[in-house]
């Protein structure tokens, strides 16, 4: 198997052989070194992820939000600096855990922003020194290429009525969420009375949406990246706003909505039994711009894996959709401000989280988050994966990231759509065939990742670069000024709900945080739970209960 490298590895490999990083030397010194007072010296980190990484093209100027990881120890302090023009840096630390060789216990993620112009190199540098004196460095090399045609291309567009738009979330309820109870009889009959129960006492606002425009609906393809940061036309997404037909009294919204979708959907198919597309409609017939980006490897991209659950991807992605939509006039009509709604559930929680935390430290004024609504989400996606990979193993224990594994349903969700992207677009050292055989995870994969093969220790950095959960620093979200709604039941058994939880007391002490515990813990909830084993029929309750809420708050 050939192992691939970042642009970061790449060049400190360079720097630890003499080269590279822009700088020559003279073989003859001009003064001859004194021994007794030796130059200090800095040792190269390893990188663990980048943004453009290793193998991208030219990156497009107008792409100018990148983000590169390296090792570092917690007692690191770390200055960043760049010849770009306009650079703002800023550091989130993640805490690592059960890495084979601890000589380094945290992940230093660098996120940055500058102005750029075509055909041009420059160069970011992360400088770090150690309470002892011992220096640490990383280069993050960028070439700029030609820039490329901005704004939003339409593929297609299906316009709505407010009779249709008002029906479709009913017609999801009576047919495809009740389809999906796939049980015995008796017991289907039963949970089909409870979702109708907890329908009728939980979600008003989405069974009753008094739809007040019409909508349209638009594919549109966009400049953005790949999962490996070379810039592309080719992503997709929906854009949907209310046809004003005239309409004399309508007063632009001081805020567009981004949906960041959940497992499954692909917003800009204009499928109408897309839940996602469905709640799209819905908050632009209430008169709002909504913005949903499909991931990168779905809709115009779907011949690639997806960047599921790939936190910094799927953030990129979604931040160069809302740009170009916000700067297009063809929306002034509608939307007057710079304020931002994110709403996501399960995998679209995790995104929305994502793209929070890259407004909130690129400081864009195009887009000031004043919501986010995010429900069900692995937050702390390390320990979503080691507990299917406990519950393969025998070694559970009734612990809580595994007691509710499922093989049948939660397995399928490591296999088929977590570990492709990561083993695809990221440095792990790995392949697919290392780790999956036959649609199972191989045993010496399960063994050796919990019983912490050094082999294996970078897949874990990945998955914890892709985590909320262990900051060492969150109090960089404070002045964020966002109010967070974190949303998650206690008989979920796809994601366990510590993931939230911890979240929530992470930046609880930082930012104005709601966590609704009640919202999806109701007697129907817990009859549900006590009636099938099955992982997805909860999850999914929960998540439209979590859009009901923003669809009440936003109405």
């Amino acid at each position: 198997m050939m192992r691939t490298f970042s642009a970061l590895t790449l060049v400190m490999l360079l720097s630890a052989c003499g080269g590279g990083g822009g700088s020559s030397s003279s073989s003859t010194p001009a003064t001859e070194p004194d021994p007794s007072n030796p130059e200090p010296t800095s040792t190269s980190l390893d990188i663990v992820d980048a943004i453009p990484s290793f193998g991208a093209a030219n990156v497009d100027p107008y792409l100018n939000d990148f983000h590169f990881a390296h090792l570092a120890q917690s007692d690191l302090n770390i200055t960043l600096d760049s010849d770009c023009a306009g650079f703002t840096g800023i550091t989130l630390r993640h805490k690592l855990v059960d890495l084979a060789e601890p000589d380094f216990n945290e992940l230093a993620v660098h996120h940055a922003n500058c102005e750029m112009t075509e055909n041009t190199r420059y160069t970011i540098e992360a400088n770090g020194t150690r309470g002892n004196g011992d220096r640490f460095d990383a280069t993050l090399e960028l070439n700029t290429g030609t820039a490329g045609t901005t704004g939003l291309i339409i593929k297609d567009q299906l316009s709505l009525t407010r009779a249709t738009v008002d029906d479709m979330f009913r017609d999801y309820v009576e047919g495809g969420l009740v389809n999906e109870i796939d049980l015995p009889g008796g017991v289907r009959s039963l949970i089909i009375d409870l979702v109708i129960d907890i329908s009728e006492a939980n979600w008003d606002n989405l069974t009753d949406p008094e739809s007040l425009y019409a909508v349209s609906a638009q594919r549109v393809t966009y400049l953005s990246r790949t999962a490996n940061g070379s810039p592309s036309t080719a992503l997709s997404g929906l854009v949907a706003f209310p046809l004003l037909d005239g309409t004399s009294d309508f007063v632009p919204r001081d805020r567009v909505i981004v949906l960041t979708h959940a497992t499954g959907s692909t917003p800009s198919e204009l499928n109408s039994a897309d839940a996602w597309f469905i709640l799209a409609t819905m908050f632009a017939s209430r008169g709002y711009l909504v913005v949903a980006p499909d991931n990168y490897g779905r809709g115009n991209t779907d011949e690639n894996p997806e960047t599921y659950l790939m936190a910094n991807r799927t953030a990129y992605n979604a931040f160069d959709l809302l740009k170009q939509t916000l700067t297009d006039e063809s929306y002034d009509a509608v939307y007057d401000g710079n304020e931002v709604s994110i709403i996501g559930y399960s995998q679209g929680g995790h995104t929305a989280m994502a793209l929070w935390q890259l407004i909130a430290m690129t400081g864009s004024p195009l887009a000031e988050v004043r919501e986010v609504y995010a429900g069900g989400a692995p937050h702390n996606l390390y320990q979503t994966v080691r507990g299917v990979l406990q519950h393969i193993d025998g070694s559970c224990n009734d612990e809580v990231w595994c007691r509710y594994v499922d093989t049948e349903t939660t397995v399928p969700f490591a296999t088929d759509r977590i570990l492709p992207g990561f083993l695809t677009y990221a440095d792990s050292g790995l392949s697919l065939s290392d780790v999956v055989i036959e649609d199972s995870l191989a045993p010496d994969f399960v063994t050796g990742f919990l019983s912490a093969d050094p082999q294996y220790d970078r897949l874990k950095m990945l998955l914890q670069l892709n985590s909320f959960t262990g900051l060492t620093n969150p109090e960089v979200f404070s002045e964020a000024g966002t109010l967070i709604h974190l949303y998650h039941s206690e008989y979920d058994r796809l994601v366990p709900i510590e993931s939230t939880q911890d979240l929530a007391a992470m930046l609880s002490p930082h930012t104005n945080l709601v966590l609704h515990e009640n919202r999806c813990n109701s007697n129907g909830y817990e009859l549900i739970f006590n009636l099938t084993e099955k992982v997805g029929a909860l999850h999914t309750l929960c998540g439209i209960s979590v859009l009901d809420d923003a669809m009440g708050d936003l109405r």
